[in-house]
């Protein structure tokens, strides 16, 4: 019937369905704010990934390494822009000359290339193999060792590479200044093919020895590599080369390429970023290296680099070699990190905790000097007409309680004078800034006690005065 009320199971039934419709709601608020969340990207899928890489010539290690990186950015909807370059030295120069600007982010470039120490450039870490600098010739031609090079002429590839710069410092030391050594830049497949022509003696290339554009050029203008035997002693004047070897049959097992096994010098590819990449940039990139190279991470970070290229680490490079991986923080809340690292979000709560812990002391403290002072008061009231103040609930004033003279009224004017004072300060410093939330209802019994004390002195004066 119509304004009958519900039965127990019905009023049973009705609240199983507002709680789980209040469940419904909550899981729908959870839901829209975690899509908010996730829409601010995360580092491991590289959604919000935006950056340049500065490689070298198209076919090398470099370039190649770059185009798998950018594809596997790119399957995840972020962006890298592989850059070829002439190589090391031009990297170096770019990501200076467009710090400002911040065009390029990221660089590959060989150990051992200057880098100005006001660049403000970082070492994110080293790749996993080195490069070779190889040597190559025309076939049948045999070079006793360094002294062999007397008077020739070697390509050295374009201005700017990195293997330009490393053959003038190896042939530079003292004691090889009088081979009369002839340098020439060139585009690396030219030098190639004027060294099958017979116009240079050499041509120098600085690359991963399994270098498609390597196995390409030999095989086209059936070149050898060169082999010095003092080789060795050579590469142990810089520590930051190492020796290698290239086995006979490596590019060529029919014509035998190189046709014996060759010592060749070894130099680390290291990886750069510019001061204005962001955190979260660096991070992501990071990870895209240790996905595509599994060996990244267990190669560093590097136990050391060329006087030329002293580097610091950078902070994010150092944290993820550690871990492995990239922080909950760096993972989750890519665009946070940007604004101020984990590390410094840490002390920024711990001061937070500091300051409020120390505005909180500084309310008690407060606080109890306002009740000390109010207890004064209260006694000098107390001494000056007797026990007639008290915060009992059902207490009156005394009809007896009067003022004995023309001084204690002038006393007990004072006494008020100075609990509406005090009064006005306990409301002063519970609308203070200083005051923590919460603490208001402390000075607002501070002031209820101090009203009760005015009501009762008022009250003491007006007995006092009688009925004039």
């Amino acid at each position: 019937m119509e304004g009958q009320s519900p039965t127990p199971e019905e009023g049973k039934a009705v609240s199983r369905r507002k709680s789980i419709m209040r469940g419904l709601i909550l899981l729908a608020a959870a839901a829209i704010i975690a899509a908010i969340a996730s829409s601010f990207g995360m580092v491991r899928d590289f959604g919000y990934f935006r950056a340049s890489l500065l490689t070298g010539t198209p076919g090398g290690a470099y370039y190649v390494l770059g185009t798998r990186l950018a594809e596997r950015v790119k399957a995840d909807g972020g962006r890298l822009d592989v850059v070829a370059t002439a190589g090391s030295v031009e990297n170096v120069d770019r990501l200076v000359a467009n710090r400002s600007r911040c065009m390029e982010k990221f660089a590959f470039i060989q150990d051992g290339t200057p880098v100005p120490s006001t660049s403000g450039l970082e070492l994110l870490g080293r790749l996993p193999q080195p490069e070779s600098l190889l040597l190559l010739e025309r076939r049948g031609r045999t070079v006793a060792g360094v002294a062999g090079l007397r008077g020739a002429s070697i390509g050295i590839g374009p201005n700017g590479s990195g293997t330009a710069y490393l053959m003038r410092q190896l042939l530079d030391a003292p004691d090889l200044s009088g081979l009369d050594i002839h340098f020439s830049n060139h585009e690396l497949d030219e030098q190639a093919r004027l060294v099958a022509q017979g116009s240079l003696d050499f041509a120098a290339f600085v690359m991963r020895e399994d270098a498609e554009f390597l196995r390409s050029v030999i095989r086209k203008y059936d070149l050898d590599i060169a082999g010095l035997p003092d080789m060795q002693g050579l590469v142990g004047r810089y520590p930051w080369l190492s020796l290698g070897r290239v086995p006979a049959g490596r590019y060529d097992l029919v014509r035998v390429t190189p046709t014996a096994d060759t010592m060749v010098p070894q130099v680390n590819t290291l990886v750069v970023t510019s001061p204005c990449a962001r955190r979260a940039g660096r991070i992501e990139f990071l990870v895209a290296l240790s996905a595509e190279l599994p060996e990244f991470v267990r190669s560093n970070p590097p136990s050391s680099t060329s006087s030329a290229t002293a580097l610091p680490l950078s902070s994010e490079a150092r944290q993820f070699f550690l871990a492995g991986e990239p922080e909950i923080a760096d993972r989750y809340f890519p665009w946070l990190v940007n604004v101020m690292s984990p590390a410094y979000w840490v002390y920024l709560v711990m001061a937070v905790t500091v300051l409020f812990n120390a505005l909180r002391g500084l309310s008690h403290f407060r606080l109890w000097r306002i009740d000390a002072a109010r207890e004064k008061l209260e006694s000098e009231v107390n001494q000056l007409a007797g026990d007639i103040v008290s915060h009992a609930p059902t207490w009156d004033l005394p009809t007896h309680a009067v003022l004995a003279d023309q001084n204690a009224s002038a006393t007990a004017q004072d006494i008020l004078s100075r609990l509406a004072s005090l009064r006005d300060r306990c409301q002063r410093q519970a609308k203070s800034f200083a005051t923590p939330m919460g603490d208001e209802m402390y000075y607002r019994y501070q002031q209820s006690l101090i009203d009760h004390t005015i009501v009762i002195l008022k009250k003491l004066l007006r007995s006092s005065l009688g009925p004039a």
